[in-house]
């Protein structure tokens, strides 16, 4: 307020003041924002995946460039308005714009697991490499909700892909497929061990192809031509 009078700038004294006690709150101990140990830009764009257009987070939590700062919070909400604008709009334009799916990034996805190289419950693999060599890498997609249908049954049941269950995805090896499968107790049991002990983080199409843009893209080259595989299960 001082530095603005002087400039003729009139700043009304606040209806109501609260002074917080970060200092001795048992969950701050005054810190102002967290990040958990060994985490990257990366987290802060999982933080700020929407989910299927519906769904939208901002927060400086969610801003790679800015993390916990008054700058990232406000950009962030800028983004974030602006999809939801979006996203709106294609919604309100049916007939001329029809919404099959939530974007490029997911059309890919969608072509590539409609031919996993196995799944597992609701665990889908796929590689870029044929070969059986545990240190070759791949996609995983995880399927949640209730339903019990096979990806193969969600590709003809649901033709408008933003229907479908919430999908997340994450790059693994081999290695780390064939660890999963042998996990006993279903698909809860198989995503613990996944966070757990592989320490592997799920995220959302647009955050998939930031960590493993290259990754899919030579996968979609190497199926190009290639007849429908041999879907293994578990």
């Amino acid at each position: 307020m001082g530095i603005f009078h002087p400039k003729g700038i009139v700043v009304p004294h606040p209806i109501q003041s609260i002074c917080t006690r970060w200092g001795s709150d048992p969950l701050s101990y005054g810190s102002y924002s967290h990040v958990s140990v060994h985490s990257s830009g990366d987290d802060y764009d999982i933080l700020a995946e929407n989910v299927g257009n519906r769904l939208f987070f901002a927060g400086e939590a969610t801003s790679r460039q800015y993390p916990a700062t008054m700058h990232g919070a406000f950009l962030s909400g800028l983004r974030e308005a602006s999809r939801i604008y979006r996203s709106s709009r294609l919604q309100n334009s049916t007939k001329k714009y029809g919404p099959k799916n939530i974007g490029p990034n997911h059309d890919i996805l969608v072509e590539l697991f409609k031919r996993p190289d196995f799944e597992c419950g609701k665990f889908a693999f796929i590689f870029y490499s044929s070969s059986e060599s545990l240190p070759s890498m791949g996609l995983l997609q995880v399927t949640f909700g209730d339903s019990e249908e096979s990806h193969e049954e969600l590709l003809y049941n649901y033709q408008n892909s933003i229907k479908w269950p919430l999908q997340l995805y994450t790059v693994l090896s081999r290695e780390q497929a064939q660890q999963l499968q042998l996990v006993e107790g279903g698909d809860e049991s198989r995503l613990s061990f996944l966070v757990k002990s592989l320490g592997l983080k799920l995220m959302g199409p647009s955050a998939l192809f930031s960590a493993g843009n290259t990754l899919v893209a030579n996968i979609a080259y190497s199926r190009k031509g290639r007849g429908r595989n041999r879907l293994i299960t578990c």
